[in-house]
């Protein structure tokens, strides 16, 4: 048990990272060629894994919910992630990050007919108001006009809807196909769909200036954050509960701050501190009222929260 929470709590903080490192990669990169990068090499490691090209293996039938873990985990991800990096913070897109099991319950009690109850609503007002709070706190401690601050605030919002989609639908998948090939699927469909953009941004603002630590980063995502702590989330899940694993996830805005501090001298002020607390009161008050109401959800975050982080 011990070992199994080591292995989920360093894989969150390793997802943690994410946020502001490729907010680095971006001031070099255009952030469609560095999505589609970052995903197409990943979706190579798992057809070498796997020995088998995107869809093969998949029935027919089965396909186009493929195709839907691409849309929302990869390119509507890659979207959101990546351009409102180029204005919101990396400490608040960190904190952000911690929202899609909020998006999770609601669409799920929409999915599966559960009635919005008044506590959900509550934990949208919360969360809502903790992200607004986040948005107009760095205005005097970033370099950047605050409408910027509030657009990027609110586009990295986007991925995490995206998140909760990719979980919904994942939920169906994972219970007749391996993780491998959710993995394999998700990226090689994903960056496909991501490759037409990049190839127009290409176009107009051309590749990007690689240096070194611009192609560390890239590495560091496509093995880190794409294979390496999948195989940790997934082995652990094997001894440690449920609930114990959802709630280790909450440590990625750590390590997201951290790095956020370190790179781009970020911080919280009084305001940013109190958004935060109201999101994570809103993120508790929804995760305890999903294992009353909806207790066949317990599955829907460890499937899939790790392949996109």
């Amino acid at each position: 048990m011990v070992w199994g929470i080591v292995k989920i709590a360093f894989a969150a903080l390793v997802w943690g990272a994410a946020y502001p490192l490729t907010k680095l990669a971006l001031t070099d990169v255009p952030p469609l060629v560095f999505g589609f990068l970052r995903f197409f090499l990943a979706g190579l490691v798992f057809v070498a894994l796997t020995q088998s090209a995107p869809l093969s293996g998949i029935a027919k039938e089965d396909k186009p919910d493929f195709i839907k873990l691409a849309f929302w985990g990869v390119f509507v991800l890659v979207l959101g992630m990546n351009y409102g990096l180029i204005w919101a913070p990396g400490i608040v897109a960190s904190v952000i990050s911690a929202t899609p099991p909020l998006f999770t319950v609601l669409l799920a009690a929409y999915f599966f007919k559960e009635r919005i109850q008044p506590l959900h609503i509550v934990s949208i007002i919360l969360a809502v108001a903790g992200c607004a709070l986040l948005g107009g706190d760095l205005s005097d401690n970033v370099n950047i006009e605050s409408y910027k601050l509030w657009i990027g605030s609110i586009i990295v919002v986007v991925p995490q809807f995206a998140w909760a989609m990719y979980s919904i639908i994942g939920k169906k998948v994972s219970a007749k196909y391996d993780w491998r090939l959710t993995c394999r699927d998700s990226f090689m469909l994903g960056s496909a769909m991501l490759l037409p953009g990049a190839i127009l941004e290409s176009a107009f603002y051309g590749f990007g200036v690689w240096q070194t630590k611009t192609l560390a980063i890239l590495i560091y995502l496509v093995l880190m954050n794409s294979v390496i702590t999948y195989a940790l989330w997934n082995s652990a899940l094997k001894i440690v509960p449920v609930t114990t694993a959802g709630f280790l996830i909450y440590l990625q805005p750590v390590s997201g701050a951290i790095i956020s501090y370190v790179l781009f001298e970020e911080k919280l002020n009084s305001l940013g501190l109190l958004g935060t607390g109201l999101i994570f009161v809103a993120l508790i008050l929804i995760l305890s009222r999903k294992q009353k109401k909806i207790p066949e959800l317990k599955s829907l975050e460890p499937e899939f929260v790790v392949v996109n982080r």
